[in-house]
């Protein structure tokens, strides 16, 4: 018996032991991350982080959407990293087996570059220090050494025209092909705002993931804009009012791009995406509606209307909007003599968007379930045109009800189809909607969206959908004209992909958020049949 105890007794200690040294090796990791993100420069709109062991490099030995999406000249100057400073048989033990971080940074005009980021091994450090692993590096690469902010920058030739540069902040290796780039890094003006220790403490749920996304939203139209032949393009309008930080694992699929995670948002500004945190995620339908050449659309899901009514209102009051649209609103209820306010919300659904057509037209679409009954109150506050379309007689209506998304249609068209009120800023559009839902050329009836939708939860509160071979036109209006010829080179893939996805469902005060990019079905990817044709030039219109 006593022997069975002592034997009982040994047995949890070891348990006791693994568990503790598991768990400090785990907090370690977790360190080297915090301290390299926070060593990321403030203008980083994404960063990609994955473990450096063999499992990884395994999974996406035959994985081709890293090289389609970065372009093949990026591609292989990671892959030169990586085989030359990072696998080589005489560095790798140099490396601490944890986490590597490239960051993606604007760097001129119309140019971006990659920073990478990795931890030297603390066992190998404290035996040779830095000099011992540029002694490793000069036996393959002479190394030549010049001082920047009382730091020593070394510079390796890769090839004639391949320059890295690299440097160390306390045991952390930074670099980049960009010298610009690395000394800003390491500069003493240089002040972190990438907010990394609340990224991992607030939405850094698995620490074990094999690989990691971090996006900033904020940052992100600044980055697509340095590529842009205009000042302030529209096309990023809707990010710039979206202020969050997110943290998303990667899940493998041999031809997508899958990531889930955490998404907070920066509660220090008011923004319209706060508002969903207060609901419930719910069943996503708008879809169904968005024609077949749309480039992109934005559904939002209402789970409980009265509380996002005080919602909406509590932010135009902060905008110093409400009194004036309230006013608005009762002069529309005393002109027609009826409780406007009151009957709309009655036959309001729990779901509206947007979406933008590949002709650059907006479309605005609000669910009902009583479209008699809505028919009959806009009728009384509104023009016909014909017997299908009419026009709001009074302007800010819907932006009153829903807020941010419906500013931009002050005094709309309107029609009502399939329980579902559409408004546009223009006939034609109407129309042309009209004209394909009637014959159901419909995005959803697609065999390309039908296998996009299959890998996405059918439940959510926010939802974000981007065509690719639609948004064809939009992005040629948007890039400056060497972006956009070096877009569509053979550096880049980017017909091979079909669309992407992110989509945020409320979780008290966070959101778990799935982003997903796939790759077109080679099988569907000649039909005519799935998606609408090429539009080659943008004709200016009225959005």
């Amino acid at each position: 018996m006593r022997k069975n105890i002592a034997l009982i007794i040994v047995l949890l200690f070891i348990v006791g032991v693994a568990t503790r040294l598991y768990f400090n090796k785990i907090s370690l990791s977790n360190n080297n991350s915090v301290k390299i993100l926070n060593t990321i420069p403030s203008n980083a709109a994404l960063v990609f982080g994955y473990k450096n062991e063999a499992p990884f490099y395994q999974i996406f030995k035959k994985f081709s959407l890293f090289s389609d999406v970065l372009g093949t000249h990026n591609f292989n100057q990671l892959t030169q990293l990586k085989n030359s400073l990072i696998d080589d048989a005489q560095l790798y033990e140099c490396i601490d087996k944890s986490d590597l971080f490239f960051s993606l940074h604007k760097t001129g005009n119309h140019k971006a570059d990659i920073l990478l980021l990795a931890p030297l091994s603390p066992t190998f450090l404290s035996q040779y220090g830095i000099n011992g692993y540029i002694q490793l590096i000069n036996a393959k690469y002479p190394v030549k050494v010049s001082s920047f902010n009382k730091l020593n920058i070394y510079t390796i030739k890769f090839s004639k025209n391949q320059l890295f540069y690299f440097s160390f902040l306390q045991s952390i290796l930074v670099g980049s092909y960009n010298l610009n780039l690395l000394q800003s890094t390491i500069g003493p003006t240089e002040k972190n705002s990438f907010k990394a220790n609340q990224l991992f403490a607030e939405t850094d749920r698995n620490k074990n993931a094999i690989a990691k996304l971090y996006l900033s939203f904020a940052k992100l139209p600044d980055f697509f804009n340095n590529f842009s032949k205009y000042k302030n393009p529209e096309f990023t309008a809707e990010l710039k009012n979206f202020k969050a930080y997110a943290s998303l694992n990667i899940n493998y699929q041999s031809d997508a791009f899958m990531f889930n995670g955490i998404t907070k948002l920066d509660t220090t500004t008011m923004q319209y995406a706060q508002i969903f945190l207060h609901q419930q995620p719910g069943m996503l339908t708008l879809h169904r509606n968005v024609p077949l050449n749309a480039s992109s659309y934005t559904s939002f899901y209402v789970s409980d209307m009265p509380t996002f009514q005080t919602d909406v209102k509590h932010m135009f009051s902060k905008l110093n909007e409400l009194k004036k649209l309230k006013l608005q609103i009762n002069a529309i209820a005393q002109k027609h003599t009826i409780p406007i306010e009151q009957e709309f919300l009655k036959v309001l659904g729990k779901e509206f968007g947007q979406t933008q057509l590949a002709s650059g037209h907006k479309l605005g679409l609000i669910s009902t379930h009583n479209t008699k009954r809505l028919s009959f109150l806009l009728s009384t506050i509104s023009t016909p045109l014909n017997d299908k379309i009419a026009r709001f007689d009074d302007t800010n209506f819907i932006y009153y009800f829903l807020g941010e998304p419906f500013k931009i249609f002050a005094r709309p068209y309107f029609t009502i189809v399939n329980n579902c009120l559409v408004v546009a800023n223009s006939v034609s559009a109407l129309q042309n909607f009209l004209t394909q839902y009637q014959q159901q050329k419909l995005i959803s009836t697609t065999a390309n969206y039908n296998k996009f939708e299959q890998y996405l939860p059918n439940k959510g509160n926010i939802f974000y959908f981007l065509h690719n071979k639609n948004s064809k036109a939009i992005f040629k209006d948007f890039l400056s004209k060497n972006a956009y010829h070096y877009l569509k080179s053979e550096q880049f893939k980017i017909e091979n992909i079909y669309g992407l996805s992110i989509q945020f469902s409320a979780d008290k005060n966070k959101f778990y958020t799935n982003l997903y990019l796939n790759k077109l079905n080679p099988t569907l990817k000649s039909t005519n049949l799935t998606d609408s044709l090429y539009i080659d030039s943008l004709t200016k219109q009225n959005k």
